[in-house]
């Protein structure tokens, strides 16, 4: 099966809502989306689909975010996916709230719950940038 030509973000979420909400955002912009409800599930799914960038939640059933994303970062293939954490953590993020260093993990940033369409986009186009600049054309 060819891969398709709209950027693949997997959106990594126990909660129902929170997943359905952020695929239809995502879609209705002209992505595709995987979705998982777990960590151990989020491995085997980046594994399989190799997305272009994973949106992860940190509370997670199984193993949570912070393991999911060791994991992913274990496999030489997924290493350059970015990664980005989403929770509701606040806007101090999970270093203060956790004294977790975010990269340290393997994330390459945090996006605080609840965050508007527009920081969602501009960490999109951050971390796409192949896909900012055709929209731009």
């Amino acid at each position: 099966m060819p891969k398709s030509t709209r950027p693949t973000v997997m959106v990594v979420d126990d909660y129902d809502d929170v997943r359905s909400m952020l695929t239809r955002w995502l879609e209705l912009n002209a992505y595709r989306v995987v979705e998982a409800t777990g960590g151990k599930e989020a491995v085997a799914m980046a594994q399989r689909e190799r997305p272009d960038l994973i949106l992860m939640d940190l509370a997670l059933p199984e193993i949570d975010g912070f393991a999911a994303t060791l994991s992913i970062r274990t496999h030489e293939e997924l290493r350059d996916i970015p990664i980005i954490a989403i929770s509701a953590y606040g806007e101090l993020g999970i270093d203060a709230q956790l004294k977790i260093d975010p990269q340290a993990v393997g994330f390459n940033d945090y996006l605080p719950k609840p965050f508007s369409p527009e920081r969602l986009l501009d960490i999109l186009n951050r971390y796409l940038p192949k896909r900012a600049e055709a929209a731009g054309e």
